[in-house]
């Protein structure tokens, strides 16, 4: 039996709704789907007190992986193929 999920009135400016829907959209999900990922990936770091700017975050992650690829592919290009499959790997067991 799947999830019960239940019913609440909320309201949203009208540039959050058109943020939703466009997310939903690419997506391929729900309105309703699109809202209650966000959440899912929003109150576990508001819980902890955490207010996180995306784009800095994204950011830095990015450099660090640009920086990290950089030294591997010069000082062990031997070992860059199999830790880009990996990577891969990892991220389908862990983020999919």
């Amino acid at each position: 039996m799947g999830k019960v999920f239940k019913g609440i009135g909320i309201g949203l400016s009208e540039e959050v709704l058109r943020e939703l829907d466009a997310f939903a959209a690419t997506k391929g999900v729900s309105r309703a789907e699109a809202i209650r990922a966000s959440i899912a990936v929003g109150l576990p770091l508001l819980n902890l007190g955490i207010a996180l700017n995306a784009e800095r975050a994204l950011t830095i992650l990015e450099h660090t992986q640009l920086a990290l690829s950089l030294l591997v592919e010069r000082q062990y290009p031997e070992d860059v193929n199999e830790l880009i499959d990996m990577a891969l790997r990892n991220v389908r067991e862990y983020h999919a």
